[in-house]
């Protein structure tokens, strides 16, 4: 064996004992990281003002971190049994944003940085769903039928939709309406089984959502909306019917917002379900093939960030392929599409998985 070679087999050997003295998930992430903050309170000497704007900042804070981890059912639980209180044993840090005091008010921003570990077990304890798992892109087609009839509503439904896509939600939802010319022709049937032209549809549909709303008028000035969504999220199909009926007055700024807002929050509890922590804990076996101890480096590293992940650990290596076991509390297509999320890509060959890192 050339120097080079024993030289490459010892970085490797060295970074394989390093995991074994540190191994296990060591997550600590922005995800958990709540900004801008901001508390405002009338000034009093009597008060240590400033730890009741921390106090009442961690609690505002935790609010918007359940938004973002938890099921919209598991989140209104949440929020109807959360007491006034204490809640610093889950921050890990504060960092002072801004702060303005004056005789009649205090004010300031703080960014909360949560501790996972205790996120986690402060869920657990209380039995809520939740899921760290921020979504890649899922697709979703809208379409609101009779454009012909309601093409001034169809300009509005198509915007409320594209408004309604925030960077920091989990889901990256990548929001496709349709002109009257796309929607010609398409029939609900076809739509829903995503049979149609449109140049953002692909042929894997393993995480996409179609939305079919028909308005209807009916008495008093009043529309009334059949909505019929078809949710697939790791190739598991969901299908909800509902009607909504609200004023018919085009000017109203929150035309929509409510059924959008709804049917987003159907997605999410999908998604929470799919890619959530289960209780049993399954091994799977993997293959990584490298060409530098660096991308072992970058798999290391995702790896330990997946919550779900308790342990990982090496059976053999080389120069330039390992072998090990990952320890997932799930089933294999719940184990397949979190990894995916994370930017890895499982390949399931039977007796062990092929893994490959995904560009981002």
């Amino acid at each position: 064996m050339n120097n080079h070679r024993i030289a490459k087999l010892m970085k490797i050997l060295l970074h394989v004992s390093v995991y074994i003295l540190f191994f296990g998930n060591t997550y600590a992430s922005s995800y958990f990281s709540i900004k801008g903050i901001e508390i405002k309170l009338e000034f009093d000497n009597d008060k240590d003002i400033r730890n009741l704007a921390i106090e009442k900042a961690q609690s505002k804070a935790l609010v918007e971190l359940s938004e973002k981890l938890l099921s919209p059912n598991d989140y209104d639980f949440f929020l109807s049994e959360m007491e006034e209180g204490e809640y610093s044993y889950l921050v890990e840090s504060i960092e002072f944003v801004d702060e303005n005091i004056t005789e009649k008010y205090y004010k300031a921003i703080f960014n909360i940085n949560f501790n996972p570990y205790k996120i986690r077990e402060y869920y657990s304890s209380r039995f809520l769903t939740f899921s760290e798992v921020k979504s890649k892109e899922i697709k979703v087609f809208t379409i609101l039928a009779k454009q012909d009839s309601f093409f001034i509503l169809n300009n509005i439904w198509n915007t409320k939709w594209k408004e309604s896509v925030n960077k920091d939600d989990t889901l990256y939802l990548n929001i496709n309406t349709f002109n009257n010319n796309q929607h010609k022709n398409i029939a609900l049937d076809s739509f829903l089984s995503g049979n149609f032209d449109h140049p953002n549809l692909s042929e894997d549909s393993s995480n996409t959502v179609f939305i079919w709303c028909e308005p209807r008028l009916v008495s008093n000035g009043d529309i009334e909306f059949n909505i019929i969504a078809k949710i697939i999220v790791n190739n598991k199909n969901t299908i909800l019917r509902s009607t909504y009926t609200e004023e018919y007055n085009l000017y109203k700024n929150d035309l929509f917002v409510s059924i959008i807002n709804n049917l987003k929050e159907q997605i999410l509890v999908n998604w929470v379900e799919a890619t959530s922590q289960e209780n049993d804990k399954l091994q799977y076996k993997f293959k990584f093939n490298f060409e530098s101890i660096h991308e072992w480096v970058s798999l290391k590293s995702i790896l330990e960030k997946v919550e779900s992940i308790s342990n990982y650990y090496i059976l053999s290596f080389d120069l330039n392929s390992l072998e090990g076991i990952i320890e997932f509390h799930g089933e294999n297509n719940k184990f397949e599409l979190v990894l995916s999320q994370n930017n890895i890509l499982p390949v399931n060959l039977g007796e062990h998985y092929k893994i490959q890192i995904l560009d981002d």
